[in-house]
């Protein structure tokens, strides 16, 4: 018997170690519990009992099944055991550091929540790594009332369905070294069973059921965030890379000023700035001034410069720009200063003297400013290294990460500022990559669509 079990518990691991294919094939992977929440005992509640076991490649294999409605499950020697919560009554030992668990019932209770699906627990470092193995469709339902109001309109659920089967699938790998697919936090999605679903948020995602965001023949994540403030922004100006579907543009649906968090202000001292700078791996001394020195096509920060008083500076660029000094986004003004239209207003300057610039022998888009040695006219002359090469008059050779960065980056500042604190001024919530979810509820209210929603905000996708 100890055999059969360390040979199941070794295929169960395996099992447990695969990566997006798992919600490919119907069946996600959930960490409930794991690393610095990882429990000493977990507890489980259903009417209608229990069977043990492992899961494999073809799904659940029993061992033992009992009546009991409330469980206890600890680390146990090598092993696990499970017991009777009431009695203290052991009712299941193995002798390896894992087991899986079917409840007979629909719905099981576990830390408040309730939850469909199978649950399998891992003895990692002394505790239990606690993961709800769900089917793809009910956990997109878990997470739908969670991630918006269950009670929005139907067509803005169902743009949030299709992002979260999206980012499900494309995102399955992101915790295989924690033995499952996704977690269900912020860091993930947010997922916490049935407890807020509505006949009208499951309703938008069976009525999206196997959907996804396709550009051309690959499926692509469906990043989401709450608001843009205004305007969305390229994922190379936040995380870097070039994603084609992931481009940044104006936003004239989502109504900002009359949403949660849309407009925010945020103030820190100059020792802050300093306290959380240094605390980042960033040295700096007593803080002089802090400044954006650099915005994108759609206004939002992009670089920022902090000074100290012996002119020291330390730099911030992409999402950091928020991240770390705890902003609420990358659209923001420091002590009033500067423009969120993208336009450089304010002391900021454009580059000195005229250009056209062409990549691929197109023009670059309009209100992007470009320049090499202030100057020179610039044309494509194809690649070098991967990367597109532009030469000036035959003289210069400028290479840039990717054409859209090109594009949607302007060096140009806002005015410096210097005081005892510093207010950050902003407009709306999150890394302003993809979907605004307040966008998306504005839009679907203005007779939208799902899918018009989602082709606003990802360029170039389809749905299917």
């Amino acid at each position: 018997m100890k055999r059969q079990l360390c040979a199941m518990g070794a295929a169960l691991l395996l099992s447990i170690g695969g990566s997006a294919k798992a919600a490919e094939n119907d069946r996600l992977r959930v960490g409930l519990a794991y690393g610095s929440t990882a429990l000493a005992a977990a507890q489980l509640q259903n009417t209608e009992g229990y069977a043990f076991g492992t899961i494999g490649a073809d799904g659940f294999v029993k061992e033992q099944s009992v009546s009991n409605a409330k469980l206890t499950i600890v680390p146990a020697g090598s092993g696990i055991a499970v017991k009777d919560t009431d009695t203290g009554a052991l009712l299941y030992q193995t002798s390896v550091p894992i087991l899986a668990i079917q409840p007979q019932g629909e719905l099981t209770w576990f830390q408040k929540y309730k939850y469909r699906g199978n649950f399998v627990y891992q003895v990692v470092n002394g505790k239990l790594t606690v993961i709800n193995e769900v089917p793809l469709e009910e956990y997109v339902k878990g997470v739908i009332p969670y991630e918006m109001s269950p009670d929005w309109h139907r067509e803005a659920l169902k743009a949030q369905a299709v992002c979260a089967r999206s980012y499900a699938v494309g995102q399955g790998g992101r915790h295989k070294n924690h033995g499952f697919d996704v977690c269900n936090t912020t860091h993930c999605q947010v997922y916490y069973g049935t407890g807020r679903a509505t006949a009208n948020s499951d309703a938008a995602v069976e009525e999206t059921r196997g959907q996804y965001l396709y550009e051309g023949n690959k499926k692509v994540v469906g990043y989401f965030f709450s608001s843009d403030g205004g305007a969305t922004e390229s994922a190379v100006n936040v995380w870097g890379g070039n994603y084609a579907y992931l481009q940044g543009k104006k936003d004239p649906y989502e109504k900002t000023e009359s949403i949660s968090n849309g407009v925010w202000s945020k103030t820190l001292t100059a020792a802050e700035i300093q306290k959380k700078l240094n605390a980042s791996g960033r040295s700096i001394g007593q803080i002089k001034s802090v400044q954006v020195t650099k915005r994108t096509e759609m206004g939002n920060v992009n670089e920022l410069t902090i000074t100290d008083t012996s002119g020291k500076t330390v730099t911030l660029t992409k999402e950091p720009c928020r991240t770390v000094l705890g902003l609420n986004s990358i659209r923001y003004t420091v002590g009033g200063q500067g423009s969120l239209d993208g336009s450089g207003q304010g002391t900021a300057q454009p580059p000195q003297g005229t250009e056209t610039i062409l990549v691929n022998g197109k023009p670059m888009k309009d209100g992007a400013f470009h320049t090499i040695q202030g100057k020179d006219t610039v044309s494509n002359v194809g690649s070098i290294n991967g990367k597109t090469a532009l030469t000036a008059s035959g003289r210069k050779t400028l290479s840039v990460q990717s054409t859209q960065m090109a594009q949607n980056t302007q060096s140009v500042s806002d005015p410096v500022v210097s005081a005892d604190s510093y207010t950050f001024s902003g407009r709306g919530w999150g890394h302003n990559v993809g979907m605004s979810q307040y966008g998306a509820k504005a839009m679907a209210e203005q007779g939208k669509t799902y899918k018009e929603i989602l082709q606003f905000y990802y360029t170039g996708v389809t749905v299917k």
